[in-house]
């Protein structure tokens, strides 16, 4: 292994290759990547979250849950992997326990404008339209570009 091996075969280098494959949509190819990574550093709760939303693009439901709960397990506090299982759990109507989840990512990130929005749209699908109208408007409120979902661009499981 020359000198410039450690580099091209590092956790962050790997990862940050793993990243630019997911946005182009390569999740096979993220994932080699991320998997290799996670050779190296099992315990990168970043790199187990960006495996989570590959895994998850790939349809592989179960192992992007078990891949967001290693990062939970690593960072208690990672906003993203709470809200993320929160909103796959209410794909599967447990919405209780979704609302569960998206609490606590927004106990860890008051100012997230999606969480707020997703939150909304939960509460109402459990019939809490007034509660669900209070966090849709907060959600607006943060982020007025979220105005533009109200023309049913997305649409809650």
């Amino acid at each position: 292994m020359g000198f410039l091996d450690i580099f091209k075969n590092n956790v962050n280098s790997l990862n940050k290759k793993g990243i630019r494959l997911l946005n182009k949509g390569d999740y096979p190819g993220a994932l080699k990547y991320f998997n290799k990574a996670l050779e190296t550093e099992p315990d990168s709760y970043k790199t187990r979250f960006n495996r989570a939303i590959t895994l998850w693009e790939l349809g592989e439901t179960c192992e992007a849950i078990k891949e967001y709960d290693k990062v939970l397990d690593i960072n208690p506090g990672h906003a993203g992997a709470w809200f993320n299982l929160g909103v796959i759990i209410s794909i599967f109507g447990r919405y209780e326990d979704a609302l569960e989840f998206i609490d606590t990512a927004l106990e860890l990130e008051p100012d997230d404008a999606l969480v707020w929005y997703i939150k909304g749209l939960i509460l109402e699908k459990v019939n809490r339209s007034s509660e669900a109208l209070k966090y849709l408007e907060k959600a607006y409120k943060l982020d007025p570009g979220l105005e533009s979902l109200k023309k049913g661009s997305i649409e809650l499981f």
